[in-house]
């Protein structure tokens, strides 16, 4: 019996909603904890980038005759832990900056490994760049955030 092939478009996207939607998780649990207005601009900001880029995933997968599935609990727990136990002895501008570009710098290594598998599997061109403006967003989070270092 032959393993029905999973649309690339479909994982692609799928990936990119979960993926996004903790990000945008982790970056409102950092907002609520700086106290730094600048810092806070750049954070709602970046929520809100994230947040367009959920619902571009979503509406596309909307047009796949697919709903998009959220992250569940046990994804999220690892990085609710993790802002939790890093903030519970500073909490300054410096340390939230520095755990936004850890959390980008991982999001640069997802996204270009997500942007060669897909296109290796023969996902959309449309798709393909979604992720990478999701790429180029993480890689400008790291610029930004290297001020308040």
């Amino acid at each position: 019996m032959e393993k029905k092939k999973e649309n690339p478009d479909i994982l692609l996207l799928q990936d990119i909603y979960k993926s996004i939607s903790l990000r945008s998780d982790l970056l409102t649990a950092l907002l609520e904890k700086t106290e730094n207005d600048d810092l806070k601009e750049l954070l709602s900001a970046a929520i809100d980038t994230c947040e367009g880029f959920a619902g571009r995933a979503n509406q596309r997968l909307e047009l796949l005759s697919q709903q998009a599935k959220e992250p569940g609990v046990f994804e999220k727990m690892p990085s609710e832990i993790s802002v939790k136990a890093s903030m519970l002895t500073d909490r300054s501008a410096s340390k939230i900056a520095e755990l936004v570009i850890e959390g980008a710098v991982t999001g640069v290594s997802e996204y270009k490994e997500k942007i060669r598998e897909a296109d290796d599997a023969g996902a959309s061109l449309d798709n393909i760049r979604l992720a990478g403006d999701i790429l180029s967003f993480h890689e400008e989070m790291i610029n930004k955030m290297r001020t308040f270092l």
